[in-house]
């Protein structure tokens, strides 16, 4: 008798956030003034789940599990109302903000009891959760869930089926899809996307109303890391995004819209590639002019407040920090208001500190598809190799596969000092848990300060393992790090990593604490590759991990890849969405106007396809632009028929203008383009491929 325990979480309603829900001092959200609802993938978990249910012969129980404030009932009043047969809400103020460790932790020890306590003690059960969830956007707490647990984990699962009585899962992988069963059981499943609602029927809500929520505290399920003091990220500050530089201007006419596109290839040979920009480069602070210069906090009010100390210290003809007794701290609070005193001893304390939090090489895994090296990684190589000189360190890759060594070379033109190599044959697809074994051992040895992955699907589920398995806080999808000082508490030389949340709504900088490194991940396109220099010096260093068949957690069944080769670099991509309707419309409507686009301007064009059109048909899997795509950034971005999910607008990001063809007035990507037309693919292309083709200037 399978079961299944579901986790589900209560978010708020990011659709509805408006200026006021934000604190106008600290930039935080006041989460009271929007209203909670289920977040989205755990809804589409609960029908997985229902769906996994209905092809076991031997159907178990759905158990619903989360973590929260005693509010958070009602989430799983809404997964009993659905297919659940027990809810239970593991709540405790001593739970309060944790980050993802110290929320995949005290569920992992709920989980056991659950084990225990409603299934006999049985091993005979799967953990369903959606891939992410809106208010945080990291996709770990699953794959944590799993390291804590030594448990298989299947991540971007968008199917199931039975197959020789045994379940089987439809995966999303960069570039594809895999059919995977996992090898033992329990297992975790994350789910991406499921197409299937699941619904309340009347006799269920009934039910769901007088059915008890089993309610556990944190001393109930006895977890090993709670609460702030469990977690190993902590968030440095959180601010809403900056105003957008997308002009979001309609057009009221196809005419209007052809002439842009003609100015924007015309003019915009002479700009650059959109890229992360840095400030101005880290120095430590003993290579510094001065050991009174703090220039590189992490915030602006903490440079300030530095700098306003630099000032007083040098009137008292004071420049070392050794210098400041308790006698010259009177004098400073007797000049004035400008400090709390408790504030100025540790900022006098901060000067003292020189040397840097943590030591080591700045590292980043190495992605391998298809035999060929991740352009993501090239990414992160050319960002650890900036981090690295800053710091005078040296950047390593950790290169895991089989028959792999002659990437190394690549590796090292590219930025790389040293290549971590480790090769088996057991490698040779990758395996959630045998590449965190690997991963985790060749860290053992060697202990960067900094580690970086690619926020992309093998990415998202290999970072939250290693980091678990090797005690270090992560940070998911950052879009800037920088090496910065939080002198006040005693920390210099720390990696500063930001990233957005809420869906967007929201930015948060956050630092490692309690870990022996600091782990991100990366959004693909938003680091700078460096131009490759085959004359770079480096090292290969063969690392040997012992691995056997246990090491394996899932067998790969199926895997299906598209054929053929896209050109992403292209200055234009036309890609199209739902809206195209069928694959028809795709091929011939984009076809038509990539062919007027290359013509008429003299560039290199190319198509892609949002994950809802690729998924129905419309599009091979290599076409996918997107979050679980391919992240792009050409001049031009063309989305026709595509309404602007979240998770597609990240991989546009760096686009330097963003075109819109939409029947509908209201859809998101009308406030994130530069230039929207309101109407219909079959009126719009075959008018502005026209107006291209005829046009005389």
């Amino acid at each position: 008798m399978t079961h299944i325990i579901v986790l589900v979480k209560q978010v708020p309603d990011v659709s509805q956030i408006t200026d006021n829900a934000f604190d106008p001092k600290t930039g935080n959200l006041i989460r009271t003034r929007l209203a909670s609802v289920i977040n989205e993938l755990d809804a589409e978990a609960l029908a997985f789940a229902h769906t996994m249910q209905s092809l076991m012969s031997a159907r178990g129980k759905i158990v619903a599990l989360t973590m929260g404030p005693p509010m958070a009932a009602e989430v799983l009043r809404y997964s009993l109302s659905r297919c659940a047969d027990a809810a239970i809400l593991l709540t405790d103020r001593a739970l309060g903000g944790a980050d993802t460790w110290a929320t995949a932790n005290p569920l992992a020890y709920a989980i056991r009891k659950i084990r225990k306590e409603l299934f006999d003690s049985s091993d005979d059960y799967y953990i369903v959760a959606g891939m992410q969830s809106v208010d945080g956007d990291t996709a770990q707490v699953p794959a944590q869930i799993a390291a804590e647990l030594q448990v298989p984990c299947v991540a971007y699962a968008t199917e199931v089926n039975k197959t020789d009585g045994e379940l089987t899962f439809t995966r999303i992988i960069s570039g594809g899809s895999q059919v995977v069963r996992p090898l033992k059981k329990p297992a975790v499943i994350t789910v991406a996307k499921y197409e299937y609602p699941l619904f309340a029927s009347f006799a269920r809500s009934r039910g769901a109303a007088k059915m008890q929520v089993i309610q556990w505290s944190a001393a109930d399920v006895n977890a090993s890391a709670v609460g702030v003091a469990g977690s190993k990220t902590r968030v440095i500050r959180v601010f809403p995004p900056g105003k957008t530089n997308r002009k979001c201007q309609e057009l009221k006419s196809v005419a209007e819209l052809a002439r842009v596109i003609k100015e924007q290839l015309k003019t915009n040979a002479e700009k650059g590639h959109n890229g992360e920009l840095n400030k101005h480069t880290y120095r430590l602070p003993d290579r510094r002019e001065s050991l009174l210069d703090r220039s590189f906090e992490g915030t602006d009010k903490e440079i300030e407040e530095y700098h306003l100390l630099a000032q007083k210290l040098k009137a008292l003809n004071i420049d070392d920090a050794a210098s400041v007794n308790a006698s010259i701290v009177d004098k400073l609070m007797a000049d004035g208001n400008d400090f709390h005193k408790k504030t100025l001893e540790d900022m006098v304390a901060g000067l003292n500190v020189v040397k840097p939090e943590y030591t080591g090489e700045v590292w980043v895994m190495a992605e391998v598809i298809d035999g060929r090296l991740h352009e993501a990684t090239f990414e992160l190589v050319g960002k650890a190799r900036e981090l690295a000189d800053s710091l005078s360190s040296r950047v390593g890759v950790v290169l895991v596969g089989h028959a792999v060594r002659g990437l190394g070379s690549e590796l090292i033109a590219a930025g790389a000092d040293r290549v971590y190599l480790v090769e088996d044959p057991l490698l040779a697809e990758f395996d959630p848990v045998s590449y965190s074994k690997a991963a985790a051992d060749v860290f053992g040895q060697y202990k960067p300060q900094i580690l970086l992955y690619a926020a992309t699907p093998q990415g998202r589920v290999l970072a939250p393992m290693v980091s678990y398995q090797v005690g270090c806080g992560l940070t998911a999808d950052c879009t800037g790090l920088e090496i910065r000082d939080s002198s006040r508490k005693g920390q210099v030389g720390i990696l500063m990593q930001t990233r957005p949340a809420l869906g967007g709504n929201v930015m948060a900088t956050i630092c490692t604490k309690d870990s022996p490194c600091q782990m991100a991940t990366a959004r693909p396109g938003v680091m700078k590759r460096l131009p490759p220099d085959t004359n770079r010096k480096g090292q290969i260093i063969e690392h040997k991990v012992v691995l056997s068949e246990a090491n394996l957690s899932i067998q790969i069944l199926k895997t299906e890849k598209a054929h053929g080769k896209v050109q992403f670099d292209s200055d234009v991509i036309i890609s199209g969405g739902k809206g195209m309707q069928n694959r028809d419309s795709y091929d011939r409507l984009l076809d038509t106007l990539c062919e007027s686009v290359r013509q008429r301007c003299g560039v290199r064009v190319e198509k892609g396809a949002t994950r809802t059109a690729v998924e129905q048909g419309f599009a091979e899997r290599i076409r996918q632009v997107g979050q679980t795509g391919t992240a792009v950034g050409p001049k031009l971005y063309v989305a026709i028929g595509i309404s602007g999910a979240i998770q597609h607008m990240i991989g546009v990001a760096n686009t330097e203008m963003i075109v819109a063809i939409n029947t509908d007035p209201h859809a998101p990507i009308l406030r994130q383009c530069d230039y929207y037309v309101i109407g219909g693919a079959e009126t719009v292309v075959p008018e502005l491929a026209g107006l291209l083709n005829n046009s005389k200037d």
